[in-house]
């Protein structure tokens, strides 16, 4: 590792930083998202509506309570702050207000991925021209017959472009999976809510 840090000159040094960085946000997350979402009962959506239509409101709290996920917790909050005598137009935007505040716990330091996993290919791109930049100036002043007066700008070109790659390749797929993943809760979220502001309105 110390071998091709100083192989690839200073610019290694700012991706091993941002290496570590984005190995810590990966593991945050998956850590919140295996206690936070592991569990999904899959007759939660049928129950709960089931439990709203029939009026039974205690009923379909406890069934969020269980739940116990970013959907589960939505859905309780909706169901403890709506006003099921009052103005129904309003439940879109306090569904939406609730969603917000729950989406953003599952989005939080996910842009930290996107800038990693997008920029560090791009310093790699840096360090390969200016890698070339040294090897082309010590052929202008040593001459080219000896082949190890390229060979260090050249190392520094390669090192670098694998270490941005190294970097970007897993860091865009865990952005990409924790992205589809939070997708996946807003559609639930707005499937649930929408059937549930549907009965409630009807009720």
């Amino acid at each position: 590792m110390l071998y091709y840090l100083k192989v690839g000159g200073p610019l290694m040094w700012i991706l091993f930083a941002m290496s570590i960085i984005s190995l810590t946000v990966i593991l945050e997350r998956t850590c919140f998202f295996c206690r936070r979402e592991r569990f999904h009962n899959k007759n939660f959506s049928t129950d709960i509506i089931t439990a709203v239509a029939s009026q039974d409101i205690n009923c379909a709290i406890g069934l969020c309570e269980r739940e116990n996920n970013s959907v589960g917790c939505t859905v309780k909050k909706f169901l403890c702050r709506c006003d099921h005598n009052g103005d129904f137009h309003h439940f879109d935007q306090l569904v939406k207000e609730i969603g917000i505040d729950e989406i953003g716990s599952l989005e939080k330091r996910l842009h930290i991925l996107g800038i990693i996993g997008y920029t560090a290919p791009m310093i790699g791109l840096l360090g390969t021209v200016t890698g070339m930049i040294l090897a082309f100036q010590n052929m202008a002043s040593l001459g080219a017959g000896d082949p190890t007066v390229v060979a260090s700008g050249i190392s520094q070109a390669l090192v670098t472009t694998a270490g941005g790659l190294i970097i970007a390749i897993p860091t865009i797929i865990a952005y990409n999976l924790f992205n589809k993943k939070i997708e996946d809760t807003e559609g639930q979220i707005d499937k649930i809510t929408t059937n549930l502001i549907n009965i409630l309105r009807k009720n």
